[in-house]
């Protein structure tokens, strides 16, 4: 990625744009938003910062977004939620709001039928 528009994606977007993380774009990789190997141009339009961890995610962990607007980013998780990541944050948009169980389930205890 040139250095233009490396430095342009840090100005617009000041930390990785995956939910919730707050760490610097100065240290962040510059990610192809569509893959460059899909098609995906090296253009200011098609490049955000990810922490490394969070690209690894976006790469082989089943996370995809797409550019909503400058600095706006729809996310998909893996099971099915979905997040805009913004200027303001993040914002949990997923159409299934209920909450998560009180508690695991209970182990099965050995020797137990």
């Amino acid at each position: 990625v040139p250095d233009r528009i490396r430095e342009q994606s840090v100005l617009l977007n000041p930390t990785c744009v995956f939910p919730w993380c707050t760490r610097s774009a100065r240290g962040c990789d510059s990610d192809h938003i569509q893959p460059y190997d899909a098609g995906g141009s090296t253009a200011s339009d098609n490049i955000a910062p990810l922490c490394r961890s969070h690209h690894r995610l976006k790469t082989h962990g089943g996370w995809r977004y797409t550019r909503l607007d400058p600095g706006s980013f729809l996310w998909n998780s893996p099971h099915g939620y979905t997040y805009v990541r913004d200027a303001t944050g993040t914002a949990d948009v997923s159409r299934d709001r209920r909450p998560p169980p009180a508690h695991p389930p209970e182990p099965l205890a050995y020797g137990r039928p």
